[in-house]
């Protein structure tokens, strides 16, 4: 058992997420994955996430989301938290109906009840059709049924409208073409700002990384070593943002040859 706290209140101003010292390691792997994240989110605060693969991105998001356990430090959030991950298979039933995968997620954070089928049909139809995504035709068809971008985008959908108001979001557009990609991202970002959402999301398109939210960081080797906001994000082109990139790829190329 790790040292990690997950606590959720009622009153703690304008943070909703408060991570503190956040350590990981695996079996078998020399280097920790995750070396003392600190990172804290005010409400309604969007923040994307970038890094290469190896930089503890989706590690971070699975310890914030309660899959994994840190071996130190300490979360502490104050709301409800949604999540999508990239394997689609973990946040939806594929032998439910698209309409039953989407009830499930509305009644998760409410009291048991019965209610109105066919509220919750029209609630869903409602959300596909202001999204212009054209998925409420296949609402009475098993998730299984459907392409993996597809279901993809049902678990967007799903997280963003469950109730929660911490989301997590991780590589949610990587199955989708691109037209379907920039599709799901306005429509995410929209409904962020909407519903006054905390977000947390990890993308490899440097074009979304620059264009959404209101915050950027970046992870390199278990670390945070960029955490830009405001004017400074908004004046950064995608030109400045690979180049920072690739310094600190530079970097661990250089760390590694003077190791040998």
């Amino acid at each position: 058992m790790g040292l990690t706290s997950l606590k959720t209140l009622r009153l703690w101003g304008d943070v909703m997420l408060q991570i503190k010292n956040i350590v990981k390691s695996f079996p078998g792997v020399f280097e920790k994955v995750l070396k003392g994240v600190d990172l804290s989110l005010g409400k309604g605060e969007f923040c994307v996430v970038i890094g290469a693969n190896g930089s503890g991105k989706s590690t971070l998001m699975k310890i914030i989301g309660g899959e994994y356990t840190a071996d130190s430090g300490s979360i502490t959030r104050s709301g409800l938290v949604s999540q999508v991950v990239q394997d689609v298979s973990k946040g939806t039933i594929p032998t439910l109906t698209l309409l039953e995968n989407f009830a499930l997620s509305q009644m998760r954070y409410k009291k048991p009840r019965f209610s109105s089928y066919k509220r919750y049909k029209n609630e869903a139809v409602r959300i596909m059709k202001t999204a212009g995504i054209g998925l409420e035709k296949y609402i009475n068809q098993p998730l299984g049924s459907l392409s993996g971008g597809q279901r993809q985008i049902v678990a967007t959908m799903m997280a963003i409208n469950s109730g929660g108001q911490i989301l997590l979001l991780d590589e949610h557009t990587s199955a989708l073409d691109p037209k379907m990609q920039s599709t799901l991202m306005k429509y995410t970002a929209k409904s962020i700002k909407e519903k006054n959402l905390t977000a947390l999301m990890i993308t490899h398109k440097m074009d979304d990384a620059i264009k959404y939210g209101d915050r950027l960081i970046m992870l390199n080797k278990g670390r945070i070593v960029m955490d830009i906001k405001g004017q400074e994000k908004t004046k950064l082109s995608i030109q400045d943002l690979l180049e920072k990139f690739h310094k600190f790829e530079d970097q661990d190329i250089l760390e590694n040859k003077n190791d040998n």
